[in-house]
């Protein structure tokens, strides 16, 4: 019984090594054949090249390799085209405008940047004719300069910076008179803005219908996509938006609680407030759309970098007239301005006592942040411009050291 068991596995084993032997001498021959016969058809309607053996695909249709063929890496070469190169859409200056208005109840009372400084005092700043402009936006994220940015702008060209909220700011003229502008009065050089209908879509995502992406560009459309953005390093402008959401002004500071990691809300009194880790998701993400929307968005006027303007206050503001189109400047108030732009109370210090710890933001918050440059740098690019000067950024890390690759302008 034992010997017929062993006669008939070594039947069996002698069978299969047979068959395997003809299989593998079959597929030899047969891939010579098809070798033979695919040089020597015409080259125009080869499909492909043999290498080693195995037919590689250069046209859409799909040969099935040999199961025992060798795996071989080829670049195949692509037909050769003229590539017409995207067409980049840059943004316009904005045309030149009216005459400003000589009436006294026109003319600002005093320019917060001047101080009391009595040469600078005699460069005053007017309302332009009603009706003579039409809406520019001075637009930004929440503690990008904006504030700041309106008295440089103020004391540089003479001219008023409105903003579109209501009961923000009074006229306080020469005249001795206080009134609130028509916010449609068309009378000022840009109104501040901080796209706040884009707050409203990042805070109801999960509501998003079909009406979104109107609200998206509702403003940049009310605008007619004229005006000036500001942007700031989103790890920074994130740090002073919080402040100023505690503060409650441009100089005021947060609670230390405000930064901290913790998973409950912030209570400051009877106030309930999103945690640190909240408030950093919704604000990069608003940072990054408000940024994007209007980097696509703007027709006529510019891009401005916040760390540029710190540094090089004068070329940047020269840059920032052209933009305007106001081709020249008067070098004595320009003077003023530099001797001045840090004394109005607009803006928080930055050599002050720091009420968050060395570094704020977690690995992850830090990734978050950092993707979200990657989308604004992108969003420069499509439009010619120059990147975002993250050689400049506080908190700022290169992407790579935390395994990302990224292509165009590196992070």
């Amino acid at each position: 019984m034992r010997l017929v068991s062993i006669r008939r596995h070594f039947h069996y084993f002698s069978t299969v090594a047979i068959v395997s032997c003809c299989y593998v001498m079959l597929l030899k021959t047969s891939s010579k054949n098809d070798a033979k016969n695919i040089s020597n058809q015409p080259e125009h309607k080869q499909l492909g090249d043999v290498i080693n053996g195995v037919l590689i695909e250069l046209q859409d249709e799909i040969e099935v390799l040999p199961y025992a063929a060798h795996a071989a890496k080829v670049e195949i070469q692509q037909p050769v085209t003229d590539a017409v190169p995207k067409k980049i859409n840059r943004i316009e200056h904005l045309p030149a405008m009216g005459a400003p208005s000589t009436n006294p109840n026109k003319t600002l009372n005093w320019l917060d940047l001047w101080s009391n400084d009595t040469y600078c005092n005699q460069f005053t700043v007017h309302l332009l004719e009603e009706n003579s402009v039409q809406p520019r936006a001075l637009v930004s994220f929440p503690g990008s300069g904006n504030t700041w940015l309106r008295m440089l702008l103020m004391g540089v060209t003479g001219l008023y910076v409105d903003t579109i909220y209501p009961g923000d700011e009074l006229f306080v003229s020469k005249a001795g008179s206080t009134y609130e502008l028509n916010k449609d009065c068309n009378c000022s050089l840009l109104q501040k803005t901080h796209d706040l209908s884009l707050f409203s879509v990042i805070y109801n995502m999960a509501m998003a219908n079909k009406s979104t992406e109107k609200r998206i560009h509702q403003e940049v459309e009310q605008f007619r996509g004229d005006g000036i953005l500001v942007i700031r390093n989103p790890f920074k402008a994130i740090l002073s938006y919080r402040n100023f959401a505690f503060g409650g002004n441009m100089a005021g500071l947060a609670p230390v609680e405000a930064f901290s990691q913790g998973l409950e809300p912030v209570r400051i009194g009877n106030r309930k407030i999103s945690t640190w880790d909240q408030f950093v998701s919704r604000s990069v993400a608003s940072w990054e759309m408000l940024a994007t929307v209007w980097i696509r968005g703007l027709k006529r006027g510019g891009v401005v970098y916040y760390e540029k303007l710190r540094r090089d206050t004068g070329p940047q503001l020269l840059r920032m007239a052209e933009m305007l189109g106001i081709p020249n400047v008067n070098k004595d108030r320009l003077d003023c301005v530099l001797r001045h732009n840090q004394d109005n109370t607009f803006k928080r210090s930055e050599s002050g006592p720091k009420n968050y710890p060395k570094n704020p933001f977690t690995e992850s918050q830090h990734l978050l942040i950092l993707k979200s440059i990657q989308s604004v740098q992108m969003a420069l690019k499509e439009r010619g411009l120059d990147p975002l000067p993250v050689e400049m950024y506080d908190f700022y890390t290169p992407m790579y050291q935390y395994g990302h690759s990224i292509g165009y302008y590196a992070l």
